[in-house]
């Protein structure tokens, strides 16, 4: 079900890429920021497009570096979880042999 939805994400991120392509002005711009200004020009749509692409990536770079974290801790828990499993089973399972074994009168 999760590659059926990326598979559906990007085929909605190349049509919007392609509608953006045929309706976006193709006028020649220079980026510009207080003094800055870019030396080369480009189509207004590829502006758009790399900071489209550059928004995606840091999006997912900050994802990447806010959960990691979060994995590798429920990654030990879920270990910390099985070895206390295990315990208690042992510990269950050695009740039970004492309370099934018949005890000697004395």
């Amino acid at each position: 079900m999760t590659w059926l939805k990326s598979l559906l994400f990007v085929c909605v991120l190349i049509l919007v890429f392609l509608f953006a392509a045929l309706a976006v002005n193709q006028q020649q711009v220079a980026l510009s920021f207080v003094r800055w200004e870019t030396p080369f020009t480009l189509s207004i749509f590829w502006w758009l497009f790399l900071a489209l692409m550059l928004g995606l990536f840091l999006g997912w770079l900050y994802s990447l570096v806010r959960h990691l974290p979060l994995r590798i801790q429920v990654r030990k828990l879920k270990k910390s979880l099985a070895a206390a499993e295990l315990a208690r089973q042992k510990t269950q399972d050695q009740i039970d042999s004492t309370a099934t074994t018949p005890q000697s009168p004395q």
